[in-house]
């Protein structure tokens, strides 16, 4: 088609727009410019929220084209997977007219360490990494690096909050919530750090109960299938192994900064590659065999052969160049030599330790299957042990016994903990009402008012996940700004700056997650170690966003009835005849 034909298309459009009459309310803003919103349809949660911003983002003038709410297999294309740089495709993910995206709403699980490596640094813009909001800013990646490999607790968080402010200011992303989740309670209970609880790190070493049998007992949503270390990969299992399995350094309750379990101390060399840790002479496996330098070199020579198929070998092989990495220097003491320094450095040191003796004649006798419910491959060294006949397959129940050989603490340990399956939400909190149960877990996802008229602690607790407004940094209006006004990048920053002043967090908070979240403030979690508290969010204000919507060159004006006719005909053909320059614009 000739531009002649396509300029008479589009005057043809615009006249018979001008007969049409107009959608919108008198008193609405007419928009300043249009964008597409994308969304994933598998949370109903987040479903709510991308309807509410499409309603809410025309009030201060940005209109929405489209919102395609869709599955994973339609987004992947257009974000991560976006095939950069092949024949007929951009150098870079564009808009979402041309195959990308410009606004996603996604979340992200994170864990206790925060290290958001290949998600904003330059170097790890799609394809070569992570970064599908294609932000690059030198600051950060400076920054970056210094916390990611600054050792020290006090001045990595330190090096956090910088990052922090950055992508507080600069806005690749806009956060827009916490998520909780609940957690149900016994009254006899103490000691339970729900952070902890939730993300599979607890120190039971600690828990209390007035309970006169000394039982805890543990309701689950899903049954009991994995058995050991090696093929654990639910969540579910993970609260039963966490107890029975303990690695050199655990974190601490309340702070949740890593401290030496099975560890007594250790050194780390002048070029921060090289750690060398001792042994706690105290640390005794629940048959009564002492925790040696060799069972730590074997439990992850295992985890780092190919043969195991362990989960963890991708992870541990990026900062171990091979199992040579890690060596027994005697009984007591343990070496680690790391590819490059790594903040989180004791974290990979924290993998739970496996009794050499017994594992290696299993394998001698059965080889890398790991899939069976053997003695040898449930002896941990934490304080709780599991007797395989303590294993009901058919209930799907777990029982441990304290370790009789745990001498790291002088407390007394509660004398049973009993993981078990229990189907239904309904059923979990009855059961936690007639006291048959001590803990229900938040993943029956619950909320706070299925425990009314129980007489039970029921606790609201952080969880290291957000949920965010993703940017494409590539569009040309919030992204790069040059189609703006303005035509800064400034000015894209300040449209940026009022969307997320238009998003209304509390409301999301009340109304859609029913007081289960906090309103969003950075893209570090707030339940992640170094968390900055002095920020807070973006305040819910339009006039404020409006304002920023006109700092970058807009002027925003009010919708009036518009009349057929000769004024309605000019008004209508002026906006086309600008829609094709600004087309015209966007194409180069």
């Amino acid at each position: 088609m000739n531009k002649k034909a396509f300029l008479g298309i589009a005057l043809i459009f615009v006249v018979s727009a001008s007969m049409i009459p107009a959608s919108a309310a008198e008193g609405d803003i007419i928009p300043a410019f249009y964008i597409n919103l994308l969304s994933p349809n598998t949370n109903p949660a987040r479903n709510q929220w991308a309807a509410l911003m499409e309603n809410q983002l025309p009030k201060i003038g940005i209109g929405i084209a489209f919102h395609e709410s869709t599955g994973w297999g339609n987004i992947m294309p257009r974000t991560w997977s976006y095939p950069v740089g092949e024949e007929g495709k951009f150098d870079y993910i564009p808009t979402y007219e041309d195959g990308g995206y410009d606004i996603l709403f996604v979340g992200w699980s994170w864990g206790l360490d925060w290290d958001p490596t290949g998600l904003y640094d330059t170097a790890s813009i799609v394809p070569a990494g992570d970064n599908m909001y294609q932000y690059s800013n030198p600051t950060y990646d400076a920054k970056l690096v210094e916390y990611t490999s600054e050792l020290d607790d006090t001045a990595r968080i330190a090096k956090a909050k910088e990052l922090q402010a950055i992508l507080y200011d600069d806005l690749p992303s806009i956060t827009l919530i916490y998520p909780r989740e609940v957690f149900g309670f016994a009254k006899t209970l103490s000691g339970i750090d729900t952070l902890l609880l939730g993300t599979s790190a607890q120190r039971p070493e600690n828990w209390r109960t007035t309970e006169s049998d000394s039982t805890i007992t543990y309701a689950l949503p899903a049954e009991l299938t994995e058995y050991n270390i090696f093929v654990q990969e639910s969540y579910y299992d993970a609260q039963w192994m966490s107890c029975v399995y303990y690695g050199l350094f655990g974190r601490s309750q309340d702070e949740h900064l890593m401290e030496p379990v099975i560890a007594k101390n250790y050194s780390v060399s002048e070029n921060k590659l090289t750690f060398t840790v001792d042994i706690n002479p105290d640390a005794y496996f629940s048959n009564g065999d002492p925790v040696t330098a060799y069972d730590v070199d074997y439990t992850y020579e295992l985890h780092m052969t190919p043969a195991v198929a362990s989960s963890s070998y991708g992870y541990l092989t990026t900062f171990f160049e091979d199992n040579d990495s890690i060596k027994a220097l005697d009984d007591d003491t343990v070496q680690f030599t790391l590819k490059q320094p790594y903040a989180f450095a004791l974290s990979l040191l924290s993998y739970a330790i496996i009794n050499k003796d017994l594992v290696q004649a299993y394998i001698e006798e059965n080889g890398y299957d790991m899939g069976a419910l053997d003695q040898a491959l449930v002896t941990g060294a934490g304080p709780y042990m599991l007797d395989v006949d303590d294993y009901d397959t058919t209930t799907s129940t777990v029982t441990l016994q304290p370790n009789p050989h745990w001498a790291l603490t002088d407390d007394d340990l509660v004398e049973k903990l009993i993981f078990t399956f229990i189907s239904g939400k309904d059923t979990a909190i009855a059961a936690l009402a007639d006291g048959t149960v001590d803990i229900v877990d938040s993943q029956y996802a619950p909320v706070e008012s299925d425990y009314e008229g129980i007489d039970a602690n029921v606790v609201v607790a952080k969880t290291p996940a957000t949920q965010e407004m993703a940017i494409n940094l590539k569009h040309p209006i919030i992204g790069t700004g040059e189609l703006t006004p303005a035509g800064t990048v400034d000015a894209a920053k300040s449209i940026r700056k009022a969307i997320s002043h238009a998003v209304p967090r509390e409301t999301i908070v009340t109304e859609i997650l029913q007081g289960l979240g906090a309103p969003g403030i950075n893209p570090m979690p707030d339940a992640s170690v170094g968390f900055d508290t002095s920020l807070e969010p973006y305040t819910y204000d339009l006039e404020l966003a409006k304002s920023l919507i006109e700092d970058a060159g807009y002027t925003l004006e009010t919708e009036t009835a518009i009349k057929s006719g000769i004024p309605g005909l000019v008004f209508i053909s002026f906006l086309g005849v600008a829609s094709l320059v600004a087309l015209r614009r966007f194409r180069k």
